[in-house]
């Protein structure tokens, strides 16, 4: 990984650490389903505006030959995952969320080494350790909050159903990434990202209908919705899938753990909440997980040690 990708990294970090946020301002008056229908719709479409654009008519002949691997991908890495966070976001924190979307490329490390027999190196694999790490002290800092539900709520059973629900959608986000790299390697990154949404939006727009509100929904909602599916979803999957394309799924999926650091960041900047000293002291420690996982740090040594030798 160059540093033109890392600044990608942090680039498309900011952009899905935002989306917990506009998720959890509109959840409420959408619904899970139909907030994520409007928002795979509108980035189908934006999506797809710019691929006639740039590429033409022809450009949809690729799609349609690529049709199922796209509509696997849509499924893995947009439909099922958005509803999945969505759901969560009606129970417990955006920023609770976001932790444990961080556990993603841990299971993208796993699904490499066992459905594709990749090997993880020694300076990856402590990486994923470290940034693991992170996510756990972050998760220990959001801990009190929990407890805090729990004793409010008899029932806790929807609390752990919306962990569970973050942690499947965390999951699916480590299958896509190495099955976009294996099976979609041929296609460019807004080639992908164009199938994958429309796949998606076909998917839940039925199912939106169905569930619609049945109130009249503000135009405030409208609002994050559409940054939601322009900024957040659109731009932010096309660098993925650049990421993907350019370096390796493993590499690409470590941006999942800067996004609780963003979350918590945003969330400071725009919704008043605090940082304590721990928050830094975790986020530093995923920061560091980062350096190691994506190669950065084996990079600048390998970089130093020919600068001496010269």
């Amino acid at each position: 990984m160059n540093y033109k990708s890392f600044f990608f990294l942090f680039f498309l970090s900011a952009l899905w650490g935002a989306s917990f946020l506009f998720i959890s301002m509109g959840v409420s008056t959408f619904g899970p389903t139909p907030l994520m229908a409007v928002r795979v719709t509108i980035a189908a479409l934006f999506l797809l505006a710019i691929l006639l654009y740039k590429h033409g008519v022809n450009s949809l002949h690729t799609l349609r030959a690529n049709l199922w691997p796209l509509c696997v991908v849509g499924m893995l890495n947009a439909a099922l995952p958005f509803v999945l966070f969505a759901y969560a976001e009606l129970t417990i924190s955006a920023g609770l969320t976001a932790v444990i979307m961080a556990t993603a490329p841990l299971w993208g490390a796993v699904v490499a080494r066992v459905w594709f027999k990749e090997r993880l190196d020694l300076s990856r694999t402590i990486g994923l350790m470290i940034g693991f790490t992170g996510v756990v002290l972050l998760v220990w800092h959001h801990l009190p909050i929990s407890v805090d539900i729990l004793e409010e709520t008899p029932d806790t059973s929807p609390i752990l159903l919306a962990v569970l629900a973050s942690l499947v959608a965390s999951a699916m986000y480590g299958i896509s990434a190495n099955y976009t790299r294996h099976y979609l390697s041929t296609l460019k990154p807004l080639e992908i990202a164009t199938g994958s949404m429309m796949c998606s939006a076909m998917a839940l727009i039925p199912i939106a209908i169905i569930q619609w509100p049945s109130v009249s929904v503000p135009w405030q909602s409208w609002a994050v919705v559409a940054t939601l599916g322009i900024a957040c979803t659109a731009i932010a999957f096309i660098v993925y899938f650049h990421l993907i394309a350019t370096t390796e799924p493993t590499y690409a999926i470590s941006v999942m753990f800067l996004v609780p650091i963003f979350g918590v960041l945003w969330g400071m900047l725009f919704l008043g909440e605090k940082i304590s000293v721990d928050m830094i002291a975790s986020g530093s420690v995923i920061l560091v997980g980062v350096l190691f996982s994506t190669g950065l740090v084996s990079r600048l040594y390998v970089s130093r040690k020919n600068w001496f030798r010269t």
